[in-house]
């Protein structure tokens, strides 16, 4: 099993010098990747509770996610950078494939992702894109990134077409990097599975995966499938079982996330020293 931690890359824990100092120390205690996560912009809207008493709007000061990820990547030498999850339907797949082709080549291959379809309606409007279509569009952006990311130089679709074109730089081992497609519906199970590599259910226990996937076992065929899950980390939280029931259901990768619990943000620091105890004696 492979252990990830969430950067905060948004709200009062947006600072500088703490994501370096965060990515460091996640380093040197042996996490395999560091995850950012993702809104554009969004409605200045008041009222989420995130922490004790403090009301904040989550996601309103937010860093871009890619951006980030690629700033960090030159604080650190070998731990992985991701996105949990990113929002394809409001970006340009073409782009999107060339900048983490890009990431990919000058970091050698310290990226890994996960991929959905979008959840906040009035962030696809701010954008230009279709909200209604999102998941149609997921279905193709994915289509794209792996028929580039193989070398293809060709492709016609319903939202994007381009032929003979060239796609360079390239490391030939990004053809092999998991999409994984974040969602527990029907629809985003099917879409991991036929335009994807993995699933990833966040917030959902071990068991609960495990029945998610169990129906569709027989379209898997025996081929490789990666499980992933974005979990959140309270005071009490039993690390010990809480990794045990993902381990035994099969999970790939669980990704910590200390900023929707109760540890204030002046904790979190202290908080991560003892999940890095934990992950270096796992």
């Amino acid at each position: 099993m492979k252990f990830g931690y969430t950067l905060e890359n948004f709200d009062m824990n947006l600072e500088r010098d703490l994501l370096i100092e965060t990515a460091k120390i996640a380093e040197k205690a042996g996490f395999e990747s560091l995850w950012t996560v993702d809104h554009i912009m969004q409605s200045d809207e008041k009222g989420l509770t995130i922490y004790g008493n403090t009301t904040t709007a989550l996601y309103n000061n937010i860093a871009e996610p890619l951006t980030t990820i690629a700033f960090l990547a030159g604080h650190t030498n070998k731990i992985k950078f991701g996105v949990s999850t990113l929002v394809l339907p409001i970006r340009n797949p073409i782009i999107v494939a060339k900048q983490l082709a890009t990431l990919d080549y000058l970091t050698n291959g310290r990226i890994v992702m996960t991929f959905g379809a979008g959840w906040n309606e009035s962030e696809f409007g701010f954008l230009g894109e279709n909200y209604k279509k999102r998941g149609s569009k997921l279905r193709e952006c994915l289509q794209i990134i792996r028929a580039l990311w193989n070398g293809e130089t060709s492709f016609e679709g319903n939202y994007y077409q381009f032929q003979n074109v060239c796609f360079q730089p390239l490391r030939p081992e990004l053809s092999k990097l998991p999409l994984i497609v974040a969602g527990t519906s029907d629809y985003m199970i099917e879409t991991a599975i036929v335009y994807g590599d993995g699933l990833h259910p966040a917030g959902a226990s071990g068991q609960e995966i495990k029945q998610i996937i169990a129906p569709y076992q027989d379209r898997l065929n025996g081929r490789d499938f990666y499980l992933s899950v974005h979990v959140d980390i309270y005071r009490d939280t039993n690390l010990e079982k809480l990794v045990n029931d993902y381990e035994e259901n099969g999970i790939h990768r669980v990704i910590f996330d200390l900023s929707r619990g109760d540890i204030k943000p002046e904790e979190r620091i202290e908080f991560l020293e003892r999940l890095s105890d934990y992950v270096r004696n796992f």
